[in-house]
């Protein structure tokens, strides 16, 4: 992409600052988000795993506010349409199934997407941070970064081990009835 002599040429760190100011504004959103899926989840795990990662995401808030010290900026949030979409779709994925029995699964569903969202975006910001030198700010983003894969993972587990099961058994009791009628 062309550039007007005119224009500002960004780096690395321009980058880097934009993608802070980014991940400020999808924690801050997550904070609202978290507790309205915890509320609407069944499974007493689910909401516990939903509750713990709404701590780690306020403690995430801090950890970020502390990234702004490091570069002497003011913390300050860039709307991010992407977290923004995400968080729509989880409104109408629990709209659609939240009162289901594939309920749980819908929002596992969405609370992926949302972290993966965030481990690419902490990923990168880790990344950028190290070719920086910003080794304090890096050290802080690999630890949030580590927290988004660990809440990931227990998310997968959660269905595989639960919720996903119980989901497909509802299913295939209400499927037996058509499947038998197509052979």
């Amino acid at each position: 992409m062309a550039t007007s002599p005119k224009s500002k040429q960004k780096n690395l760190a321009d980058l880097f600052l934009h993608g802070i100011q980014d991940i400020y504004y999808a924690e801050k959103k997550l904070t609202k988000a978290l507790p309205k899926m915890a509320k609407a989840a069944d499974s007493p795990d689910l909401q516990k795993a939903l509750n713990d990662h709404l701590g780690e995401t306020q403690e995430h808030v801090t950890k970020v506010e502390q990234v702004f010290a490091l570069l002497d900026e003011k913390p300050k949030a860039t709307k991010c349409d992407a977290i923004d979409g995400i968080i729509e779709e989880a409104n109408s994925i629990l709209e659609d199934f939240g009162d289901t029995e594939a309920g749980d699964a819908a929002i596992i569903f969405a609370g992926q997407a949302a972290e993966h969202y965030e481990i690419t975006r902490y990923g990168s910001l880790a990344a950028f941070a190290q070719f920086l030198k910003y080794d304090k700010a890096e050290k802080i983003l690999r630890s949030i970064l580590d927290q988004e894969k660990a809440a990931d993972k227990k998310l997968s587990e959660l269905a595989e081990d639960r919720i996903d099961f119980a989901a497909a058994a509802v299913a295939s009791s209400q499927d037996a009835p058509a499947k038998a009628a197509a052979r």
